[in-house]
């Protein structure tokens, strides 16, 4: 189904993160392009076989006569309606448009090839293109027709952030440019002339409706027991995870992890307990695995449980026969599911639950340290949770997401910095290694950000700032410029600055101002007249640490709860 409103246009601000995002990742002409993606396919045959036919010829040769011709979306609807009853026989896929151009302008239209029923968990987009009546080839990564077409895969990778990789066109007057975008980046094939080959577009869209789920970059991980039936996985071809319809957490980007996490259950019906977490590391070890595997052996409480873990593929086999003109960021494609399924925390239904919860997780960052001789290094509102206790030993706070944990007994010389934007303490803004206290920092940042914004819908400090006045002092902590971001901190720290963050509380938190100095007493302690950003070592400091935010948390609760 069409649409004839034109698209909304990006904003500037949405065309210079693309920008940043896509820089040095982008190649073009890349060899062997065709080879992979195009020849010896078990459809390519049938496709060349269809356009040869001599009953098909007259339609063909109408078809390319016209393609350079479609000026206005109606000429546009009518040429792919003319291809549908050509190529596509049944339920096979089939092309929705619609304009990009307003009236009066250079006519511009998109187009997606959109599986036809149900729309399954990996979304009903398959490939995508567009088509741009007498421009000229867009050549430079800056050109903001390119990259309004860049948008357009990043919505659909937002939708799909669980796909492998995505294919896509570009038509620019009499020029055909075929694109392939992954979690590395996005690279073409050479431009194609249309004006000496009229019908490579029309053979081009016909490849594109036979391709496979897995040809067009589909997560086939992801299975039905039959059409139209809840998707599940399997890490044994026994035990299936029945995946529920709607994504608890994706990035909205191209390049990167792409971490989306599904709620799942043991049963079609069941009450879902279980996430089911897709992403791309760089690294060849699973970080998570490891990490999550001797948490377990070390009985660390107040955090998630392993159920499965598996492997799916990797940059480098995406690209495997390519000739690629620069090297690329290999990454590795894997699931994880893990228990129990938490609450994000941002959606406490009372300040007592969310205090009760801030205990747990320092409690389980206690037991994360001292039992597993582990240092989360992401504490960030997104990564941790509240849980449906299921006993009275059962934590009420949950530590999720270790891709960024560090096994304290396997330190390289030399660890990357790692963190949230927003949250990181200031001792790793400035380059030290990372502590134990740090990711205490952090949690204090965690509470500091929810009594500030109290945003119930957002997880990510950008999206949260978008909601608060522009005066905040939380804006300063948003940056690449970590030595700018540590400085702003140490500035709001400072018992000065502190006050001033303490009036920036939402109403509903004022009452925990109180509890807000006890905290930045215990992180931030004042030596020599300065706030003390380092980290004590000796048993005694560390368990003091610990025990009394543990309980500040805990008699907060208590009082609330009277």
């Amino acid at each position: 189904m069409s649409s004839t409103s034109p698209l909304s246009i990006p904003p500037e601000a949405t065309l210079q993160s693309l920008r940043n995002e896509l820089n040095g990742s982008l190649v073009r002409g890349v060899g062997g392009f065709f080879a992979k993606y195009f020849e010896a396919k078990s459809w390519s045959a049938a496709v060349k076989k269809k356009m040869q036919e001599t009953e098909s010829a007259e339609i063909v040769n109408k078809l390319s006569a016209d393609v350079l011709g479609l000026t206005h979306f109606s000429a546009l609807e009518e040429w792919l309606a003319t291809f549908h009853s050509l190529v596509c026989v049944g339920d096979q896929p089939g092309f929705r448009s619609q304009p990009i151009s307003k009236p009066g302008c250079p006519f511009k239209a998109t187009m997606y090839l959109e599986t036809s029923g149900l729309q399954a968990v990996s979304g009903s987009t398959r490939v995508f293109g567009e088509y741009h009546h007498n421009d000229a080839p867009v050549m430079a990564e800056d050109d903001s027709d390119f990259l309004r077409f860049c948008e357009r895969a990043r919505e659909v990778f937002e939708t799909q952030s669980a796909r492998k990789f995505l294919h896509a066109f570009l038509v620019c007057g009499t020029t055909l440019e075929l694109w392939v975008f992954d979690r590395s980046g996005a690279y073409s094939s050479d431009m194609l002339d249309l004006a000496q080959k009229p019908h490579l577009l029309m053979q081009t869209l016909a490849n594109y409706t036979m391709m496979s789920d897995e040809e067009v970059g589909l997560n086939t991980f992801v299975k039905r027991l039959e059409p139209g039936s809840d998707s599940y996985v399997t890490f044994n071809q026994h035990d299936k995870l029945h995946l529920r319809p709607g994504i608890i957490a994706a990035k909205s980007y191209i390049i990167g992890l792409g971490t989306t996490c599904y709620a799942a259950s043991e049963s079609t019906t069941g009450e879902p307990n279980f996430v089911v977490k897709f992403s791309w590391r760089k690294d060849e070890a699973p970080a998570e695995l490891r990490v999550l595997k001797r948490a377990s052996e070390r009985n660390v409480w107040g955090i998630i449980r392993l159920l499965g873990h598996q492997d799916l593929g990797s940059i480098a086999d995406l690209r495997h026969g390519l000739q690629f003109s620069q090297p690329f960021v290999n990454r590795t494609f894997s699931c994880v599911a893990t228990t129990p399924l938490g609450r994000p925390i941002q959606k406490f239904a009372s300040i007592h639950e969310l205090l009760e919860a801030l205990c747990d997780l320092v409690k389980a960052l206690r037991s994360l340290y001292l039992d597993g001789s582990i240092i989360h290094r992401d504490i960030a509102i997104k990564n941790v949770v509240i849980t449906s206790r299921h006993s009275a030993d059962s934590p009420k706070g949950l530590l999720i997401d270790f891709d960024q944990a560090l096994d304290l007994d396997n330190v390289r010389a030399v660890e990357p910095t790692v963190g949230s934007d927003g949250f990181m303490a200031i001792g790793i803004l400035s380059g030290k290694p990372h502590t134990y206290r740090h990711d205490l920092e952090s949690l204090l940042y965690v509470f500091l950000w929810l009594a500030i914004g109290n945003d119930p819908d957002h997880d990510d400090a950008l999206e949260i700032l978008e909601g608060l006045p522009k005066t905040s002092r939380l804006w300063r902590w948003c940056s690449m410029d970590f030595r700018s971001v540590g400085q702003a901190k140490a500035a709001d720290m400072s018992p000065e600055g502190f006050t001033g963050l303490l009036g920036e509380f939402s109403a509903d938190f004022a009452p925990l101002r109180g509890l807000a100095k006890e905290l930045h007493a215990l992180i931030f302690p004042l030596r020599d007249g300065r706030i003390f950003t380092g980290t004590e070592t000796e048993q005694p400091a560390v368990e003091c640490l610990y025990s009394s935010m543990a309980d500040a948390f805990h008699r907060n609760a208590l009082t609330l709860q009277k």
